[in-house]
């Protein structure tokens, strides 16, 4: 078997000798075969050509970087004989990739690919790219791969001991590389121009137009499949999907369509943790691309998080935003909901509806925590003193069968049915407001939109308080010591919740169980919410407690013993929304810091001594 070098050898011995005297002439004795044609050099698209049909790609700046960062924070969450070494000879290994080619491979220079539309019928054709050491080393490096089996000038088709064949184009210290000579040819040269220096550890780059063209189909329809899709499946379920669930479900297929190029990003940082991030490009003139003009920020306000210092309060989900039109559409969509008569408790729910519409800025700032038992507490922005004295006035005037209206414009059609069991008016120094106590029906059985709701309120229902706060402000709060947290709101200082009770026994929980686990580390959770920067929104979510509703709510063994095993350290992940002002790039992401390794570890611990069904 010739290797490349051979080859090559064979041809520099044969321009070595140009003038080297004929044999003599012979009688023929037969007809002499004719020689075999000889391919064309295979020539290479240029990418600016190219790029017209691409449909998507990816680059690792450094492998060997991204590796060692990697399991940093995966030690972190499990302390495995892992090593950064190991593990790239694991992933060559599984790529079938001979040991071998490791010393002529440069794992700290990008590692590349690109897919572009290809023929009908036959799916997208990818190329990539790959760093050598120098570039002496593509000729052992193909070598090694396998056995030479084809050649179009520069273009080497190789098999490996596998029987499976490539196409490699060696080009100073990168190597391109197709499964066809068709696709090296239509993406070699953008794979190559994709190969480039990033601060992400791993950047895809998709154009959804040009992919739903690579599946011989236009966007509009994969998109309009894919919300029909969820809207038969939740209906099959038992769970048919609401008016307002179905409209942000068309909303989120709007923005799909909407979006030109989005990008995906992955960072990994043995300091910071791992981050996810996507950035969409918005087609001009699009919703999406007003919401990327959008850069106000949403810090959380102070009155907020002053209760994550208290160990017994803490956070197990944050919420806030700085887009207004979001909060007063959902507003304006209820009040459209309430029937054109009803006598005065529609007028009454109307009146309030309408001051907060007219009177509130839109923006809010959301805290709750599953443990021990759901609540929360939410402050929203009053425009000024005016709206926020006209938000109370309507508040005071609010009755049990006002709210009523409201609950059932606010639910139609959600498939849950809310009971508002007592309502009345309430004071707090200066501030009036309403109390309210609303539980889900008993008839919401196991398979009812309704019945993972009833499992979380408990059969008894919630408590919930509204007023308005010094500061032109609407505060609200839900569950056990609400009422000590509107208090607390309006006076400035943080509030204590007492300890719960249990629904079924009705006596006090065990210490363990009534210290919220995300207020064990309040420093943690308090620097975490210091992340907001420039989103727009921003959240904060602790799996923990995010464990623990899904548990109270879907009522699995597993994920309550799960949930009651799992280390008591909160698991904080961050995230949000950002806008870069001029339209261009609307930046999502989302974050784990290196603390939710560690409390990741603590529950797959948990999980693996758990008994398996």
């Amino acid at each position: 078997m010739l290797s490349v070098a051979a080859v090559i050898a064979c041809g520099f011995a044969a321009c070595a000798h140009p003038n080297a005297p004929a044999a003599k002439a012979s009688a023929p004795t037969a007809k002499a075969a004719a020689p075999a044609a000889v391919p064309p050099p295979l020539a290479l698209i240029p990418a600016s050509e190219a790029r017209a049909g691409l449909v998507a790609s990816f680059v690792v700046p450094s492998l060997e970087k991204s590796l060692a960062s990697g399991v940093t924070l995966v030690k972190a969450a499990a302390p495995l004989p892992l090593d950064p070494t190991a593990v790239r000879d694991m992933l060559l290994n599984q790529a079938g990739l001979p040991p071998e080619v490791t010393k002529y491979l440069d794992l700290t220079s990008p590692i590349a690919g690109a897919s572009v539309v290809g023929w009908p019928g036959g799916g997208p054709l990818n190329a990539f790219a790959f760093g050598v050491r120098s570039p002496g080393d593509a000729v052992p490096l193909l070598a090694a791969l396998g056995r030479t089996v084809g050649r179009r000038g520069a273009a080497v088709q190789i098999e490996n001991a596998a029987g499976d064949r490539g196409w490699f184009w060696p080009e100073g210290n990168a190597v391109m590389f197709a499964d066809s000579e068709d696709a090296l040819a239509r993406a070699g040269s953008l794979a190559q121009e994709t190969r480039r220096a990033a601060h992400d550890d791993l950047v895809v780059a998709i154009v959804p137009e040009m992919m739903a063209r690579a599946a011989g189909t236009e966007l509009k329809a994969i998109v309009t499949r894919f919300v029909g899709d969820i809207e038969a499946r939740a209906a099959a379920s038992g769970t048919k999907l609401g008016p307002e669930a179905m409209r942000q479900l068309r909303v989120f297929g709007d923005y799909l369509l909407e979006t030109q190029t989005a990008e995906l990003a992955l960072n990994l940082d043995s300091g910071r943790g791992a981050a996810l991030v996507a950035r969409l490009l918005p087609r001009a003139g699009s919703k999406l691309e007003a919401i990327a003009r959008h850069t106000k920020p949403a810090p959380m306000d102070p009155l907020i998080t002053a209760s994550v210092r208290d160990p017994k309060n803490g956070a197990g989900f944050v919420l806030s935003s700085a887009y207004a039109g979001a909060t007063l559409d959902q507003l304006r969509r209820q009040r459209a909901r309430l029937p054109a008569t009803g006598g005065k408790p529609v007028a009454t729910a109307g009146r309030l509806l309408d001051a907060l519409i007219e009177g509130l800025t839109g923006e809010f700032w959301l805290l709750g925590r599953a443990r021990p038992n759901l609540s929360s507490e939410m402050v929203l922005q009053a425009r000024d003193a005016a709206a926020a004295g006209r938000i109370q006035t309507a508040l005071a005037a609010t009755n049990k069968e006002a709210i009523v209206a409201l609950v059932r414009a606010a639910t139609e059609g959600e498939g849950v049915d809310l009971k508002v069991r007592k309502a009345q008016a309430v004071s707090f120094g200066k501030s009036r407001g309403v109390s309210m106590t609303v539980a889900v029906g008993a008839t919401a059985g196991k398979g009812n939109a309704g019945w993972g709701l009833r499992k979380l309120l408990g059969p008894n229902g919630v408590e919930l308080f509204a007023a308005v706060i010094p500061g032109d402000r609407l505060a609200m709060a839900m569950g056990p010591g609400a009422r000590a947290r509107i208090a607390a709101l309006t006076s400035g200082r943080p509030a204590t919740t007492p300890p719960a009770k249990t629904e079924k026994a009705g006596k006090p929980e065990k210490a363990a169980d009534t210290a919220n686990p995300a207020g064990s580390d309040g420093a943690l959770l308090a620097a975490t919410l210091g992340n907001v920067g420039a989103r727009s929104l921003f959240y904060l979510l602790d799996l923990k407690q995010a464990l623990a509703v899904s548990s109270a709510a879907g009522g699995d063994p597993r994920l309550a013993m799960l949930a009651a095993a799992a280390t008591a350290a909160p698991v904080p992940v961050f995230g949000g929304l950002a806008g870069d002002g001029q339209g261009r790039t609307l930046t999502l992401d989302l974050t784990l810091p290196p603390a939710a390794f560690a409390g990741i570890g603590g529950m797959v611990q948990a999980a693996t001594m758990m008994p398996r069904r």
